[in-house]
């Protein structure tokens, strides 16, 4: 299979609370998402990074994964937002506005880490292990970038 025949993978399924879910990726590096039947198209960014030198069965099976992660851990990001927008005494950092826009990041990002842990907890390391050190970089810029980005805005919102 080569990246000019534009290879996409296709899988149903349900959430581990019931939902039913839809997934389609495919090699262009779109994605289509449908979740209890609310349709959610977008560029797989994070995939696109994160699966860098991989060959394309893998790369498409692990973004759907990831996908499919972003179903399954949809509690753990929630609840986090929750926490963000929970009114507290005291808050005195930036502007409401700001303390917005810093809690959907911060939202975001805790997102985008609980889903590639979905992966990694679910597919063997010699699937989603990078091999190339430029692979291995992009990757550990991902958890570091994600990470920081995650704690600063946290911070920043709460």
């Amino acid at each position: 299979m080569t990246e000019a025949d534009s290879a996409t993978l296709h899988r149903t399924t349900r959430s581990w609370y019931g939902v039913p879910v839809d997934i389609t990726v495919s090699s262009s590096n779109i994605h289509r998402v449908i979740v209890g039947g609310v349709p959610l198209p977008h560029l797989g960014v994070v995939n696109f990074f994160s699966r860098w030198g991989l060959p394309l069965e893998e790369r498409l099976e692990l973004t759907c994964r990831h996908e499919l992660g972003h179903v399954q851990t949809l509690p753990v990001p929630l609840l986090h937002l929750l926490f963000l927008l929970w009114p507290r005494q005291g808050r005195r950092r930036g502007g409401r506005w700001l303390r917005l826009l810093a809690a959907l990041v911060a939202h975001q990002a805790v997102w985008e880490l609980a889903a590639e842990g979905y992966v990694i907890a679910t597919a063997p390391p010699e699937h989603w292990s990078p091999r190339t050190p430029a692979a291995r970089l992009l990757y550990a810029g991902f958890w570091g970038g994600m990470t920081l980005l995650a704690a600063i805005s946290t911070v920043f919102a709460a």
